[in-house]
């Protein structure tokens, strides 16, 4: 693929960004002209070899342009006759219902600017939600278009029977089935994933380096952790390790990693399940109790514990890899490991997806949009510009382009993907959960020890299974 001169000159073969460049340019200006009626509509545009020698490049090339164009409904390409400009269809605004960190996490902003761009004629308005999604599902469900939501969500839209609010989605060839599986309602794929993440051991190099300890690896245990971050620790306002113990992508790693999937299900209350159990939630009590290690820091989120190890008055934190992004612009000397075990490695991994309301009266549109996120060209621009992990898998293996500094382990995902667990191998409800939560705060609180809370943790899961 060559750019002619004029005269019949040839230059160098671009690089593939000034390819795209010059291939998006060509298809802004026939775009723009076929909306100003340049070309009106049932007319056809100057045949490929016109348009290359307008536009100085190859045939090649143009038809790239053109199958973009087509794909966007300016034009119908009709063989051995030409490219026939379509009708523009009336502008349309879709309201996208989302979480208040997907902007960062999908780099949503620049995903809009790109859809308008292919779709003039749909705009994409975001309206951030604050409230569970069932609500706000069963207060605006005819007013919203799409709306982001991730795997725990949707599985709780199942049990309360909300899930076919959804339209149904095409199975994607690109995206693995492991972040497929969360998204389904009775086998139908109700959700279209679009980034996911393990929660991991995000780690400040320079502090291990100054102390001289090597560095977090898989095979890392609780109780090395504990050593380490003792040893990171300073006496002079800076900890080991901290993390967010509320959160609901954080506290239940503990049990998760207490028992596989199997010793979970019936019958469950094997005295080894509640002997790991036991272990598990005191090293949780433990690393909470322990100042040498870990600050008396009562979180409200885990955006301030992002906070403190921005601010290297933290060593180590759990984070998920959409959580790096907070890190990214912050000149940090940062990696990844994967999350300490003491008896099952196991971590737990969300997806964030988007679905579309079967009510929208716009669903072709919506349904349009939602393919172009989770088109490889969008799934590039979210893996260029953030650390998020698209859910594109053609894209795990290759190089990312058009980011300075990523951790060097950034791709460590790819080799624990058997540890990843969610909230439904535990057969969490959200009621569960929040129940749950509430007793080990007491146990945290030194107001029961871990055999009751283990009788409690046993006695919620029976009476949540029973109803």
């Amino acid at each position: 693929m060559f750019v002619h001169q004029k005269g019949g000159g040839v230059i160098n073969r671009p690089s593939k960004e000034r390819f795209q460049y010059q291939l998006d340019n060509v298809i802004a200006t026939l775009r723009q002209e076929i909306i100003d009626g340049t070309y009106a509509p049932q007319s056809y545009l100057p045949s490929e070899m016109a348009l290359s020698k307008r536009f100085q490049f190859s045939n090649k090339s143009i038809r790239k342009g053109l199958e973009v164009l087509e794909e966007a409904g300016f034009i119908r390409k009709i063989p051995r006759v030409g490219n026939q400009v379509q009708p523009l269809h009336p502008h349309t605004t879709l309201r996208f219902n989302c979480s208040r960190t997907i902007l960062r996490d999908l780099q949503l902003e620049k995903l809009i600017d790109d859809f308008h761009q292919l779709y003039p004629r749909i705009q994409i308005e975001t309206v951030p939600y604050y409230r569970p999604v069932p609500e706000v599902l069963s207060s605006e469900h005819s007013e919203m278009d799409l709306i982001s939501v991730n795997n725990h969500q949707f599985q709780e839209l199942v049990k309360q029977g909300l899930a076919e609010t959804f339209a149904p989605l095409p199975e994607p060839e690109e995206t693995h089935p492991l972040l497929l599986e969360p998204f389904r309602d009775g086998g139908t794929l109700r959700a279209q994933p679009l980034v996911f993440g393990p929660v991991v051991l995000c780690y400040n190099k320079a502090h291990f380096e100054e102390c001289g300890i090597p560095e977090p690896d898989g095979s890392w245990t609780w109780d090395q952790l504990f050593r380490s971050a003792t040893a990171l620790s300073n006496g002079a306002g800076r900890y080991g390790f901290g993390f967010h113990a509320i959160s609901e992508n954080r506290w239940p790693i503990f049990l998760l990693q207490s028992g596989s999937r199997s010793e979970w299900e019936a019958p469950w209350e094997s005295e080894a399940l509640r002997r790991k159990l036991a272990h598990n939630m005191s090293i949780c009590k433990n690393i909470l109790h322990d100042r040498a290690m870990s600050p008396l820091y009562l979180s409200q989120d885990d955006k301030e514990i992002n906070r403190l190890f921005r601010e290297g008055k933290i060593s180590m934190l759990l984070a998920s890899y959409p959580q790096l992004n907070d890190f990214l612009e912050s000149g940090l000397d940062f990696d990844v490991s994967p999350v300490p075990f003491q008896y099952d490695p196991a971590t737990l991994f969300f997806s964030i997806g988007a679905a579309v309301n079967r009510y929208s009266e716009h669903k072709e549109e919506a349904m349009l949009f939602l393919q172009y996120m989770a088109s490889q060209r969008a799934q590039e621009i979210i893996q260029a510009h953030s650390l998020s992990l698209p859910s594109c898998r053609r894209l795990w293996e290759r190089p990312v382009a058009g980011r300075k500094k990523r951790p060097d382990r950034y791709a460590m995902f790819r080799e624990i993907l058997f540890t990843f667990r969610t909230h439904h191998d535990l057969f969490f409800s959200e009621s569960l959960r929040l129940r749950l939560l509430s007793h080990l705060k007491e146990y945290w609180a030194d107001m029961i020890d871990v055999e009751q809370l283990c009788d409690r943790i046993f006695s919620e899961i029976r009476a949540d299974r029973a109803n």
